[in-house]
């Protein structure tokens, strides 16, 4: 009986790493790409793992994990899979704070919560669960300080 026990929890333990070596295969694999496409950015803050709770309307189709980065000029965001791209310029970013939840979602930390608008001027709003969420939040507001 101890013997298929052991056989269990070993499985178990195989599968577990066997997840957590893709997830991080996929996490460097992003931030990669973003560095390379972006080798002179100055990167102010970034957070890969964070998950992107929604865009109510579905008018942008991102949920998921992926990587956040804050650079002076926009803040990126690249899902881990599939593969979508969002790039807020930072002038076109309207509000940001923090919340604890967003479009019906729960965030297992404080979700950093922003209003933005497109180059049409359409509206839209996001939020992610990020470590540090009121940090990003005190960047982003000094940044657009400094803009004006």
């Amino acid at each position: 009986m101890w013997a298929i026990i052991l056989i269990a929890v070993l499985f178990g333990a195989g599968i577990l790493a066997l997840i957590l070596t893709m997830v991080t295969r996929i996490a460097h694999k992003t931030e990669a790409a973003w560095r390379n496409e972006n080798p002179n950015e100055k990167v102010i803050l970034y957070a890969n793992g964070c998950n992107c709770a929604s865009f109510p309307g579905e008018k942008i189709n991102l949920r998921g994990n992926g990587l956040l980065v804050l650079t002076p000029n926009a803040l990126h965001f690249w899902m881990w899979s599939p593969q979508k791209r969002l790039r807020i310029p930072i002038y076109n970013l309207l509000t940001a704070d923090v919340v604890k939840s967003f479009a019906g979602r729960w965030g297992r930390l404080p979700m950093l919560h922003i209003l933005f608008r497109d180059d049409t001027g359409s509206s839209y709003e996001t939020a992610w669960s990020v470590t540090g969420a009121p940090r990003w939040v005190e960047e982003i507001l000094s940044i657009k300080k400094t803009e004006n």
